[in-house]
């Protein structure tokens, strides 16, 4: 009977609970689709390499002179063929020259960009393996190429026309003779562009150098296992190579690529999983406005015999019932948007997943188990508190019953100590190596502390906050609407703070980082003018792993050194150098990838500003090498020491020290001799060019004279300080949006917080309403009055949830050692601004239905 009540009783309120599941819904939603899309592509790049290395039954490659996370191994002699050529059960042995770093340039005069796949250059082997022509032939003249059928798309590439070509060297043009794609009828391989030259000259553009190969494949004779002549070949060449199966090949490929996906999917489920904690405070908020409703109805059931375990239940009953239903809705859209994230990374990426959509059961059985039990903790509350109600209340209005908040300020004051000193021991650095830990930690304490102090802070504060917003009598009204009953209106609020606080750390964050480099900028770099392409502002920051990359992974733009040569002779210019990159190891006690560096120290030393510590700043010899401190203090090393470098072309090499400096803006690591670069890095062009005005000269005519020549490089660019800067903030800019928007749904959902209250007060308020209404308020006043309780919460929370932001967001600016704590004013006002038009939204429905209650039906309603 008590089943059958409950269920009566939910099909009454269906809209009051479909605004509670509206939450579980979006939350399970998000989470659902994060699991979905990452392991759709996760399985469709594991089928590409798979397919890759189908024809592979060995697979023979140099180990990495630097740490093997680099994706730099040095080329193989052509000798090494001649080896395996004499494995006893090697079928056939095959040389292969494939290496990322061919940039295409497009009939827009720039870099076709591909996001995150390899821009491969290759030398052409005929239709062996995975590839298939589709127009024309392969080429056989040193100025031809094909190209793959993606590349040929994007770019509008067709057979009889020409490309330019980006590689180790300068822009060079080529004669396209043929389009190919490949065996399982893709365009592209994962999305990436392929350009095939000739053996020759792929050694020499993509490797370096001819008579090499990026990597040998083999072939097993039959009844030969690939693992059988895998260890027949290390035992020829030793432990100097890598020599790994087909298959052991595609999964460490794959493996690599899932260590990325892996993080994205971190990233969307903690955003996905932090939506899904602030609709608890919406559905709690639901749950306890529903119970005060029906309180008159729960005691009288109590009056009647119904046990308290029988009222739990039937709280239970409707938040399992709701948390099931929206649970799965959100499991379907998780699926639908997942549907329509792979459409929109395919055409924007050009790759083709050669899968469909992979539906992880498992993942997905637990994102709907998780929004169960989600709705059904936000209930848990209201459901005891509605056991606890007494019979005698069902003869009395009990919803607007006041409870002491002694109970959650205690329980929101301790969280909220352990967070403030979390946040404390990080920024003044008594946490020492744990800081970030002690500052990720406090802010999610003191966020939670705060969340549960709200109900206190709105009995005090709000007053003054509601003061300001309302001067006619429906105003004050509503103000103390909003002031009588802390727990719903801090409950409704504490989405906001939460949302709005988060927003505000970002906020302050990327704020101080742009003013950050602006300052490090103007202060570290004494050249007027910058010669650099993209990655310049990641090169910045002092980032290692890798070869000399852009900020998306790629091989850094260089230019040719006579580049600079040339500007030297530009009228107005005093000085004029170049800067060689790469990624190097040194052999000391904190082994591991490092930026390093080559070039003219003498003239470094001037355009960036130098400062020598120990010993000088000088033209260096071959074998000599300048170390910043902080790299020689982590490596225990000190000047007048020799130490090995290994950079990822040479390999090891003895050098002595000769000096440090003080690492800045766009130096640090060792600086070796700039003809060492042409020798051992894996690009012997400089990457960075700086150029140093004589007094008064005409920047504007020196700049312009150097950016034409560079002007057939389309990735390279001449920049001021204010432009260089500026690039460096755009991708701040960038990375402010993406956060902006996985934190869009959690802001919704706090929107949808303050929408739900108004719609189930103003339900909860009908006989009250009607009162006012009958002793003369007009319906004008009444839709004033609510808009003015609605907004006196909107702006509470947002002004609560913006202060605790700016100061989680100064603390890790301390924390980080940034040099400029500078707070977005204009943001944080056009994110109050948005709270505000939260709560005038959130205050149309309401507002329309209280101005059209019924006086007589009002007043008899019990």
């Amino acid at each position: 009977m008590m089943l059958r009540a409950t269920l009566k009783g939910l099909l009454a309120r269906k809209l009051r609970l479909a605004l509670a599941g509206l939450a579980v819904v979006l939350g399970v939603t998000a989470v659902s689709a994060a699991m979905v899309t990452t392991e759709t592509i996760g399985n469709g790049f594991d089928a590409i390499f798979a397919t890759a290395a189908s024809d592979v039954d060995v697979s023979v490659s140099a180990r990495p002179n630097v740490d093997e996370s680099t994706t730099f191994a040095p080329p193989l002699p052509a000798s090494v063929l001649e080896e395996l050529d004499a494995v006893r059960d090697a079928e056939s042995v095959t040389g292969v020259v494939s290496a990322d770093g061919a940039r295409p340039i497009g009939p827009d005069g720039k870099v076709i960009s591909v996001q995150g796949p390899p821009r491969l250059g290759v030398a052409w082997a005929g239709e062996t393996g995975m590839t298939r022509l589709r127009e024309g032939r392969g080429p056989r003249a040193a100025n031809e190429v094909a190209i793959n059928a993606g590349l040929a798309e994007q770019g509008g590439f067709g057979v009889g026309g020409t490309i330019d070509v980006l590689t180790l060297r300068p822009r060079q043009t080529f004669q396209v003779v043929g389009i190919y794609g490949y065996r399982n009828g893709l365009d592209t391989m994962g999305g990436g562009t392929e350009v095939a030259f000739t053996e020759p000259v792929a050694q020499q553009l993509i490797l370096g150098r001819t008579g090499v190969y990026s990597s040998v494949t083999m072939t097993a004779a039959d009844g030969v296992s690939p693992e059988k002549l895998r260890d027949q070949v290390a035992d020829v060449l030793g432990s100097s190579y890598l020599v790994r199966t087909g298959d052991e090949l595609a999964e460490q490929t794959a493996s690599e690529g899932q260590a990325f996906l892996e993080t994205v999917r971190m990233v969307l489920l903690a955003f996905s999983g932090l939506s899904l904690l602030i609709g608890i405070f919406l559905i709690l908020n639901t749950f306890s406005i529903l119970v005060a409703q029906r309180t008159s109805e729960l005691a009288l059931v109590a009056a009647l015999g119904a046990r308290r375990r029988q009222i739990v239940g039937s709280v239970l009953v409707e938040a399992a019932l709701v948390g099931v239903l929206a649970s799965a809705v959100g499991v379907g859209a998780g699926i639908a948007v997942s549907t329509l994230l792979k459409s929109f990374m395919e055409s924007q990426s050009g790759a083709q997943l050669p899968v469909g959509l992979t539906v992880p059961m498992p993942d997905l059985v637990l994102a709907f188990v998780v929004g169960v039990l989600v709705t059904l903790v936000a209930a848990l509350v209201p459901a005891v508190r509605a056991s606890r109600v007494p019979p005698v209340a069902a003869m009395r209005e009990a919803a607007a019953e006041q409870r002491s908040l002694t109970g959650i300020t205690v329980a929101g004051a301790v969280p909220a100590a352990l967070g403030t000193a979390g946040l404390v021991a990080a920024v003044t650095g008594i946490a020492g190596d744990f800081r970030w830990l002690a500052l990720g930690g406090g802010v999610v304490l003191a966020l939670l502390g705060l969340a549960l102090l709200t109900p206190v802070a709105s009995r005090y504060l709000l007053p003054a906050v509601g003061r300001l917003l309302s001067w006619s009598t429906p105003g004050k009204l509503g103000r103390r609407n909003a002031e009588r009953n802390p727990r719903r209106t801090a409950i409704t609020v504490a989405t906001l703070v939460v949302t709005l606080g988060l927003v505000g750390g970002v906020g302050v964050v990327a704020e101080s980082l742009r003013g950050d480099v602006s300052s490090v900028v103007a202060s570290d770099l004494t050249a007027d003018l910058v010669i650099s392409g993209d990655g310049v502002s990641a090169r910045a920051g002092g980032q290692s792993g890798g070869p000399p990359t852009a900020a998306d992974g790629r091989i850094m733009p260089t230019f040719a050194p006579e580049v600079v040569e040339r500007a030297r002779e530009v009228p107005g210019v005093a000085v004029a150098t170049a800067q060689y990159v790469d990624t190097v190891q040194l052999d000391g006690r904190a082994p591991g990838p490092s930026p390093g560096n080559a070039g003219d120290l003498s003239r470094l030393e001037s355009v960036l500003g130098l400062e020598a510590v120990d010993g000088t700043l000088r033209t260096l010899a071959r074998d000599e090498v300048v170390v910043d401190t902080e790299t020689l203090a982590d490596q225990g090393l000190a000047v007048g020491d020799r130490i090995r470098v290994s950079t990822q072309r040479a390999g090891w090499q003895e050098y002595r020290v000769v000096g440090s400096y003080e690492p800045n803006f766009l130096l640090r690591g060792p600086v070796l001799a700039p003809e060492v670069a042409a020798e051992r890095f894996v690009s012997p062009l400089p990457a960075l060019g700086y150029v140093e005005l004589e007094p008064g000269a005409d920047a504007a005519a020196v700049k312009s004279s150097v950016s034409e020549l560079v002007a057939d490089n389309p990735e390279v660019t001449v920049a001021d300080q204010t432009q260089l800067a500026s690039d460096a903030s755009s991708r701040l800019d960038i990375a402010e949006i993406m956060l902006y928007v996985l934190l869009g749904l959690s802001v919704v959902i706090g929107i949808l917080g303050v929408v739900n209250t108004m719609a189930l007060s103003i339900l909860e308020r009908t006989r009250e309403l009607g009162l006012l209404r009958a002793i003369g308020m007009r319906r004008s006043h009444m839709v004033h009055m609510v808009v003015a309780e609605s907004l006196v919460m909107s702006v509470f929370g947002g002004l609560v949830g913006l202060a605790f932001g700016t100061l989680a967001g100064a603390a890790f600016v301390s924390v980080a050692g940034l040099a400029v704590l500078a707070v977005p004013w204009a943001s944080l006002a056009l994110f109050l601004g948005l709270a505000i038009l939260a709560g005038l939204v959130a205050a149309l429905a309401p507002s329309t239905r209280a101005a059209r209650v019924n006086i007589l039906a009002a007043i008899g309603d019990r």
